[in-house]
């Protein structure tokens, strides 16, 4: 039984109305209604009172038996895999961890029962998340096979290519990344390559590939606008391995190149790294620097607000 069937249950065998359970707990009758039927549960802070005015104990108001439904919900989900199974299972776990620390803060029942159920609860809820999860992947990766396959736009194969990740084709999908810009060298494939391997957080091979593989350094010299991505993929690299000289380096193409948010993303990371290698001098003018360029931005007076708010906190 849910948390509501055993109320109704109780206050039938009882004879209690629900005006009267209400009254008792300074509620409206609706409230109960609502339990009983399954659109809500009591908050933590009633159920003492409720086992109480029923005379049974919290162990008695919500059984083993619960654990057992828990358990049996999250099966069926695993099963079906349909939205409702998840929202149901859900529901039914968030209601037993209630129970089990409403237990636990009133010292009712054997604690370490009650310590092992929570463990078990926490742990089906975490599987639950995960399959959820793994299944809401799945079907957004369908989506944007079909998306990439329209308009083969490099938001949809960038989107395809995280998706990918998640769902464990990881090394697959970095054999075929580089396979692709080998047979065709050329931006946007480069850049996909470029993309995987900082999933994969590759970052020593992308900055190998910028000074040392010629169909690379080809696409990427001289630096331009057309290619400054490509070189804002090198620079979160080299930050990434804390290549201080390199950041500075390359991070000269992306201010002469690059458009407003990219420059500000650069100077982000760049006064970090001054800051974590203790640079101060360094520090506080390209901490200047970024309170500079955020006035350029196009931004709304929130975003403005909570980044000038950001700066002042690096």
């Amino acid at each position: 039984m849910t948390i509501g069937e055993k109320i109704a249950k109780l206050r039938k065998e009882k004879h209690i109305t629900q005006t009267e359970l209400a009254e008792y707990l300074f509620l409206v009758p609706q409230t109960i209604s609502k339990w009983e039927v399954g659109n809500g549960t009591p908050e933590i802070s009633l159920l003492p009172k409720i086992a109480s005015f029923f005379d049974v104990s919290i162990d008695e108001l919500f059984s083993v038996s619960s654990l057992e439904r828990v358990r049996d919900m999250v099966m069926k989900y695993s099963v079906l895999r349909d939205d409702n199974s998840f929202r149901e299972a859900m529901d039914c776990l968030k209601s037993q961890i209630q129970t089990v620390d409403a237990s636990l803060e009133n010292r009712m029942g054997d604690r370490e029962e009650l310590e092992k159920q929570k463990i078990e609860l926490e742990s089906l809820q975490m599987h639950l998340l995960l399959q959820q999860s793994r299944e809401s992947a799945q079907r957004a990766l369908e989506l944007s096979d079909n998306l990439v396959r329209k308009t083969q736009e490099m938001p949809f194969r960038l989107q395809r290519l995280q998706l990918r990740c998640m769902l464990g084709y990881g090394r697959q999908e970095l054999q075929e990344c580089e396979n692709a810009f080998r047979q065709c060298p050329a931006r946007d494939t480069l850049r996909i390559y470029f993309e995987m391997l900082e999933m994969v957080q590759y970052y020593e091979k992308i900055l190998e590939l910028c000074y040392s593989d010629e169909a690379v350094t080809a696409l990427m010299t001289p630096p331009s606008e057309e290619n400054i991505r490509l070189w804002e993929q090198c620079v979160n690299a080299a930050k990434e391995m804390k290549e201080l000289g390199l950041t500075e380096k390359y991070g000269e193409y992306i201010m002469k190149y690059g458009s407003p948010g990219a420059r500000y993303r650069f100077l982000w990371g760049l006064t970090a790294l001054y800051k974590e290698k203790q640079m101060d001098e360094k520090y506080s003018a390209a901490k200047e620097q970024l309170r500079s360029l955020l006035g350029e931005l196009p931004v709304d007076s929130y975003w403005y607000e909570r980044n000038r708010a950001a700066i002042e906190r690096l």
